[in-house]
């Protein structure tokens, strides 16, 4: 099977083509520091088989933190913790790569002690109901300085790349869309000008790593919002982002406020809503609601962008987006529109179903969909499968 023949992305040798896709944990202290329990939940995954792990995002500085028990790579405190989880899973076999991030409006902002959200412009946040500050230029600039410190950090704590989360309605996804940024200075307007913080963001990063540990990107290819982010521009930033020396892009699509772009499946609005006030559950219900009749889970459901964007790079393509079946993986890679393919959920569920897959077992992924992980690490609790007791 293609899915088992090695990879090699910029020197880091993959043994498979299977991705452990990025999904925040909530294992951490309140300081950002790893746990014991965020060790043990990378040595399932790396015992499971995965050619590539790669961790929840982790933010770069405190203005950037999104939940209360998000990781950090904010402060050469948070190394040492991540060196005993890169150790053990080296020591089985596996390569991990840290996401690094900024929530940008996309914050807990009570949680975290009310806590004003930055971002490009100040439209408002109805996921996370929170009206944003405009960033001054001096916090652009330091923010982009964030990035390559933590970087650094990645690199000293001993993993085996970076991804810079450029998706999902963070930080950087907002510079690039023509929605939330509506600056009219270095930093917003056309497409160069929205494009110059995610480029300043790599520049940055690759700098402090040098140019032989891997950089990857997490980039939406759509953010399924009016005005906000299209092929029309996530092609033309993927190819630049290629041109400056990226060596790996995972494509993914929607935002907080459109979270089924994300995560397409049950809208798990009961799970989100829970403990809100009568209106708030309201307006959930009905925007999730409303999502899953217009963005309905089919496998592989970034697929046809991927078709598309795959001949337009000279860089590796990362599929994600409802892997379920070997069949589905191994049609993205013999087609030549994807080179690996990542998964999040059913790795949660079945951290041994790339080793099941080895060994013949061809049964597809026994996760349903349902989304209740994704719906309890909204709600501040650790990342598991929800449907069985414990993994």
């Amino acid at each position: 099977m293609k899915i088992f023949t090695p990879f090699d992305l910029k020197g880091m040798a993959l043994k498979n083509r299977i991705v452990k896709s990025a999904t925040l944990e909530n294992m951490a202290t309140p300081e950002g520091l790893s746990t014991e329990e965020t060790r043990r939940f990378y040595e399932r995954l790396a015992r499971g088989g995965a050619g590539l792990i790669i961790t929840g995002y982790a933010y770069v500085n405190e203005s950037g933190q999104s939940m209360p028990l998000q990781n950090g790579i904010h402060k050469d405190q948070v190394v040492a913790g991540w060196r005993r989880i890169t150790d053990a899973v080296h020591e089985l076999g596996g390569k991990i790569a840290m996401q690094i991030a900024h929530g940008g409006k996309q914050i807990k902002s009570k949680a975290l002690g009310g806590r004003k959200a930055l971002a490009p412009s100040a439209i408002p946040d109805l996921a996370y109901f929170t009206v944003p500050r405009p960033m001054t230029e001096a916090e652009i600039l330091q923010t982009i300085r964030d990035f390559g410190n933590a970087a650094a950090r990645v690199k000293e704590a001993g993993f085996d790349a970076v991804q810079i989360h450029g998706a999902h309605g963070y930080l950087i996804s907002s510079f690039l869309s023509p929605l939330t940024n509506r600056r009219r200075d270095m930093w917003g307007g056309d497409f160069e000008h929205r494009f110059r913080f995610p480029a300043e963001v790599y520049n940055a990063v690759r700098m402090t790593v040098g140019p032989d540990f891997p950089v990857l990107y997490k980039l939406n290819v759509k953010d399924f919002v009016p005005f906000g982010t299209t092929p029309q521009d996530s092609f033309p930033a993927a190819k630049r982002l290629a041109e400056l020396g990226l060596d790996a892009i995972e494509i993914s699509g929607g935002t907080g406020e459109i979270a089924l772009g994300v995560m397409r499946g049950d809208s798990c609005a009961d799970i989100i809503a829970r403990d809100r006030s009568a209106l708030t559950k309201y307006y959930l219900k009905l925007m999730l609601g409303v999502q899953k009749l217009f963005l309905p889970f089919h496998e592989a459901y970034f697929l046809s962008y991927a078709e598309k964007l795959r001949p337009l790079l000279n860089i590796p393509l990362i599929l994600v987006g409802g892997i379920r079946s070997p069949e589905t993986v191994e049609k993205a890679i013999e087609s030549g529109s994807a080179d690996l393919v990542s998964m999040a959920r059913p790795l949660v569920r079945e951290p041994g179903l790339p080793n099941k897959w080895l060994k013949g077992d061809r049964q597809p992924a026994q996760c349903v969909s349902c989304n209740r992980c994704l719906g309890e690490i909204e709600q501040g609790n650790k990342l598991k499968c929800y449907c069985i007791e414990e993994n």
